[in-house]
């Protein structure tokens, strides 16, 4: 199977799932070199390549009044239902995101296999392209502001002034190791929540943000290739039903046309050798 993509202003043609994940690693390492200039580099991927970069609480295209109501909501629930009491409201919200609830935070990982996982992960999407999202943010930005200083309490406020806040999932978060999470985050202030994330930093820098497109054609052989590796839903998540999932995952050929011999009844081939002609 070739496969032609359009990536950087070229063609690249692959052939194989193995030659696409090498030229993916290789377009990754390329901005490994500026880790000087671009401490934070992270990857997200999305199963389709038309979803715009906004967080899942600001997809429900409410009123900003509306969605600060339903954000205080998500973490008093969850402080309630699971006893975080003594969690600061951002360690609630991002535990909260890491459990699929509706919001502000965009996860992102600093691992680009991770990113490539949640690109080819959901089998429902394998006829349509995939994408994974690097994120580059320099040491100095005017609209991003790198670290712990964001607080949920203040977002709209913070003393830094800037919109966009990126930083490190909490540590006592348990999928935090795993899936080595980053998060972004803007504020509601000025409208910047409700505006895709690579359309406000693309303002900003030439490249901040940069896209590497999955062909359908590969994600089921990528799956398979990345769950021999040991990168799986269980790896990502660490619970029984992700591991289920990965067993899903493991044991699906198919896609692979193997041709497999039915064996017959021993009886019945004891009464064909009895009647077959001598």
């Amino acid at each position: 199977m070739n496969i032609t993509i359009q990536h950087l202003d070229e063609q690249i043609k692959l052939d194989s799932a193995s030659t696409f994940l090498a030229t993916y690693l290789s377009w990754a390492r390329k901005r490994r070199s500026y880790a000087t200039y671009f401490p934070v580099i992270s990857y997200r991927g999305h199963s389709c390549s038309t979803w715009p970069l906004l967080p899942s609480l600001c997809r429900l295209k409410l009123s900003v009044e509306m969605l600060k109501q339903i954000e205080g909501e998500v973490i008093q629930q969850f402080r309630d239902r699971f006893d975080l009491s003594v969690w600061t409201d951002t360690e609630v919200l991002a535990h909260a995101r890491h459990h699929g609830a509706p919001t502000r935070l965009l996860d992102w990982s600093r691992n680009p296999l991770i990113g490539l996982w949640f690109a080819i992960s959901d089998k429902e999407h394998d006829n349509i392209d995939g994408v994974i999202y690097q994120l580059e943010i320099p040491s100095k930005s005017e609209k991003i502001s790198i670290g712990n200083c964001f607080k949920v309490e203040r977002a709209d406020n913070c003393p830094c002034k800037h919109p966009i806040h990126i930083f490190s999932s909490p540590s006592r978060i348990d999928r935090t190791h795993r899936q080595r999470s980053v998060f972004s985050v803007a504020s509601f202030k000025g409208g910047f929540a409700l505006r895709p994330l690579d359309e406000l930093l693309n303002q900003e820098m030439q490249t901040p943000i940069r896209k590497f497109l999955v062909p359908p054609g590969f994600k089921s052989e990528l799956r398979r290739l990345l769950s021999d590796l040991a990168l799986d839903a269980y790896s990502i998540y660490g619970d029984p039903d992700s591991f289920g999932k990965a067993l899903g995952v493991h044991f699906d050929i198919s896609d692979l046309n193997i041709q497999q011999d039915v064996p017959t009844d021993s009886g019945d081939n004891q009464h064909s050798r009895a009647n077959s002609p001598t």
